[in-house]
């Protein structure tokens, strides 16, 4: 059983459980008509409670200082994210993900248009992400009677990939800054625009995110093809060891042979479709 504190909006209710301890609490139409002392005991979906002090402290901030509209809506989406992901989200996303989409309305409102050079990046590395994202986008217009863009999706998406993986923000836009950046310079070398509604675009660039992820852990993998790529696709051998300096300058990481061999391959595929070397 909990009480009732302050209603978000018609499905999200800050309240305390029998011991007194505040909470969040998520479910289709428990905060209608619903007044602080309330009780609240069913059609409960979603009960969240925050651990870490500095996050109780941050949360009581973001309740006095932004909508309760945008509180109650960011709620919704992370009840919405974890279920379709099936995984729990790390709990800063209850001050991150409220916070971002304040500013982002604020921004909007003030007239400032939001653009992400990186939205195509993001919306094939990180898609489930980015589907709840687009849901969020949909939502917030709706009932905030604003007009966020697309591009803003690819904002969240990156909010909700950091914390369903327990990483920073910073580091996710990192890598797909880099990501991007490996792509272009592909493409420089080998002379030709990789369309990004392509397989070969999809293929390509989960691949590097994928390398970069190996690189930054430690995790080195086997390439038993590596002498025969080197000889046999001479040309693109030399495009990814080239990539592969941009990765450790960016990095200051070692990148193995191995990797770059694999990658040789991905770049042979984009310049001539041929097959692996016996």
């Amino acid at each position: 059983m909990f009480t009732a504190l302050k209603v978000l909006n018609n499905n999200v209710v800050m309240a305390c459980d029998e011991k007194n301890v505040e909470c969040i609490v998520v479910g289709k139409g428990i905060g209608f008509s619903k007044k602080p002392g309330d009780v609240i005991n069913e059609r409960i979906e979603k009960v969240y409670y925050l651990q870490e002090k500095a996050n109780v402290v941050k949360f009581s901030e973001l309740l006095n200082n932004i909508r309760d509209e945008v509180i109650g809506i960011s709620e919704e989406l992370i009840a919405y994210a974890e279920n379709v992901k099936g995984r729990k989200l790390n709990e800063h996303i209850h001050i991150a993900l409220p916070d971002h989409i304040a500013f982002a309305i604020e921004r909007i409102k003030g007239g400032i248009d939001i653009k992400n050079p990186f939205n195509q990046e993001i919306s094939a590395l990180y898609k489930d992400d980015y589907k709840i994202a687009l849901r969020a986008i949909d939502l917030i217009n709706d009932r905030l009677n604003v007009r966020l863009p697309e591009d803003e999706a690819g904002f969240i998406a990156l909010h909700l990939h950091a914390a369903f993986e327990n990483s920073g923000v910073s580091v996710t836009m990192k890598n797909t800054r880099l990501v991007s950046e490996l792509v272009k310079s592909i493409e420089e070398m080998i002379g030709r625009k990789i369309e990004t509604d392509s397989i070969d675009y999809l293929r390509l660039i989960t691949h590097l995110k994928f390398a970069v992820d190996r690189i930054e852990r430690g995790m080195p993998i086997s390439n038993e093809l590596l002498l025969p790529i080197k000889r046999k696709f001479k040309k693109a051998y030399k495009i990814a060891a080239s990539i592969a300096k941009h990765i450790e300058n960016s990095l200051g990481m070692n990148v193995p042979e191995d990797e770059i061999g694999y990658l040789a391959i991905h770049i042979q595929r984009l310049m001539n479709d041929v097959q692996k070397p016996d």
